[in-house]
């Protein structure tokens, strides 16, 4: 977790993001032209508050910078360094117009934009901006002064309330990326996102902030392990076969001590000419590399599994206790061995399903 110590804010302006309305086409900024003071307890408020959100793994992601030309976000918040007052302002207006531009469907909801620079740890630079989104029935323009004071506090200090989204660019040095990356860190925070979620917010990471997330290892790590199940799951015939690769994936993800994810290996072991042809286009095409396994969002699934039986009826439990399950077509059963192996207890219980 970051330290609040850590960070030195240096200002910190709040403009308002509207969302789009029927007759345009991107939604559309309205600035302040203040910086904002939170005050002192305020403001130590608020920086535990990002720090806590980035403590919150599986919400916190760290990105890569994919736009670096000067009228985006990496663009604007490199010129922001070392940058006086009214720069400061012009730059932030600058990218409250890219959020704004991002809200290109109407259910992108308006929202505070707050604009932060500072200092990580003394020496290294950064650009925070938070999204605070506002009800559907709220009015921007209602509101006074003294009640956008109290509205802002409310958002963003309120213990009740946690912040939507996060975008953090700050300067941090590894020489084994090419530049930007080399050179920068750029991260994002998303409180809407769950694992059951493929993606971060698309609108927000990519078209507002430039980032990407092809290389992220938690979301990687993810998507594959869904990507293989339901590809087995629509493959594969045969409840044994299906049941004994979803085991060898089971195991890639739980056992495998190099923590290496190689998704073409994978594919050349366990699956046949055919289905390795297949494999390749509907779900090896979009993990062209090898990845660092991280289990951040993939915990649970490991523990916890599902069988497919008829129509919409599913078994689920422990992923060791369906190991014990097996599913038979009534035509294949040997009712001698099944009556011989319930009798001696090997068979524990018996489930039948009726079809029309």
């Amino acid at each position: 977790m970051i330290n609040p110590d850590d960070l030195d804010i240096n200002r910190i302006i709040i403009h308002r993001v509207h969302k789009k309305r029927p007759e345009e086409e991107f939604g559309f900024a309205e600035y302040s032209e203040n910086l904002f003071d939170f005050g002192v307890t305020e403001l130590e408020t608020l920086k535990d508050r990002i720090c806590s959100a980035f403590s919150k793994s599986k919400r916190f992601f760290k990105l890569e910078i994919a736009r670096t030309e000067d009228e985006s976000f990496f663009g604007n918040s490199r010129s922001i360094k070392n940058c006086n007052r009214e720069e400061f302002l012009e730059s932030s207006k600058n990218i409250a117009d890219l959020l704004a531009t991002s809200h290109d469907k109407r259910t992108i909801p308006s929202g505070l934009l707050l604009v932060m620079d500072g200092y990580f740890e003394n020496n290294k630079h950064f650009v925070l901006v938070i999204k605070a989104e506002l009800q559907e029935a709220f009015t921007i323009k209602e509101v006074n002064s003294q009640k956008l004071v109290e509205l802002i506090n409310d958002l963003f200090l309120s213990p009740a309330k946690d912040f939507y989204k996060i975008g953090y660019l700050v300067e941090d040095i590894d020489r084994e990326n090419t530049f930007p990356n080399s050179d920068y860190s750029a991260y994002m925070y998303d409180d809407n996102f769950s694992s059951g979620k493929r993606n971060l917010a698309e609108y927000f990471y990519e078209t507002f902030l430039g980032f990407s997330t092809s290389n992220n290892d938690k979301l990687l790590t993810k998507n594959y392990y869904t990507d293989v199940s339901n590809f087995i799951e629509g493959n594969v015939s045969g409840f044994e076969n299906k049941k004994g690769l979803r085991n060898a994936l089971n195991t890639l993800f739980r056992e495998n001590t190099t923590g290496v994810i190689n998704p073409q290996e994978f594919a050349e072991l366990h699956f046949d000419d055919e289905l390795l042809k297949k494999y390749g286009s509907e779900v090896g095409i979009n993990y062209s590399h090898s990845f660092t396994k991280d289990l951040s969002l993939v915990d649970r699934r490991l523990q916890r599994g599902k069988i497919n039986l008829i129509d919409d009826l599913k078994l689920e439990g422990p992923t060791d206790a369906l190991n014990n399950v097996n599913v038979v077509n009534g035509q294949n059963v040997n009712f001698e061995t099944l009556r011989l192996q319930i009798e001696n207890g090997e068979i524990g219980q018996l489930i039948t399903i009726k079809t029309d």
